[in-house]
């Protein structure tokens, strides 16, 4: 497996603090309070807004509120919550010993792309990742993970298939969505999600800290 797709936020970089404060400004702006707590609305991280929506508050995309609560949380976001992240310790290291390795590295993430090329760019990180693949800004034609992973696997110029890539990310949708492009996947403990839910999404690998990801290839 000469190449990998990188989930962005749980897997990158700790984005929990701007992606809150989104989701508490989103629901008092249009609610006038925040129904859920703390711990449900983590779960929102990693996921679509549009699928989380639809799980906690029963909220079709296509629904009036819901539109209305996505267009008040991008408007938090793209103002504030962006760039209201931290890097996960031993990230900058996993890039380097990947390189090493001559592993081609690409981003495939949930989050509109245009934003998470932005943090990229940030991070200087362009020069370990070869091309980074998001969602559309509007959350219509390209959302989902699988869709993400598609996308991505037929924009590149570099021949990518099941024998070659692998996908990592910390939460279900990120190993349902690499099995659904017929690829393996590795979860990573140190995000939003856990090892159960990894295991529960069979995940072929499960590791507890970014300097774990480059060992699997070793092996």
């Amino acid at each position: 497996m000469n190449n990998i797709f990188f989930d962005l936020d749980g897997t990158i970089i700790n984005s929990e603090k701007g992606i809150m404060g989104a989701l508490k400004y989103m629901y008092t702006k249009t609610d006038g309070f925040v129904p859920h707590d703390d711990d449900t609305l983590r779960a929102f991280i990693g996921p679509t807004l549009s699928e989380s929506l639809k799980k906690y508050d029963n909220l079709d995309f296509d629904n009036p509120l819901s539109q209305e609560r996505f267009k008040a949380f991008k408007e938090y976001y793209q103002e504030k919550g962006v760039f209201d992240y931290s890097v996960y310790d031993g990230v900058y290291e996993m890039m380097e010993n990947l390189k090493s390795q001559d592993k081609e590295i690409f981003i495939a993430t949930s989050k509109p792309e245009v934003e998470a090329k932005k943090i990229i760019d940030q991070l200087d990180m362009k020069k370990y990742i070869r091309h980074v693949f998001g969602a559309t800004d509007d959350e219509k034609t390209r959302s989902l993970k699988a869709d993400v992973i598609s996308y991505g696997m037929r924009k590149t110029s570099v021949d990518l298939n099941s024998e070659n890539l692998v996908m990592v990310g910390d939460r279900s949708s990120d190993i349902i969505g690499a099995h659904q492009n017929d690829l393996k996947a590795i979860g990573v403990t140190y995000g939003f999600g856990n090892a159960e839910e990894l295991s529960e999404a069979h995940s072929e690998w499960i590791v507890n800290s970014p300097l774990e990801v480059p060992e699997v290839f070793k092996k």
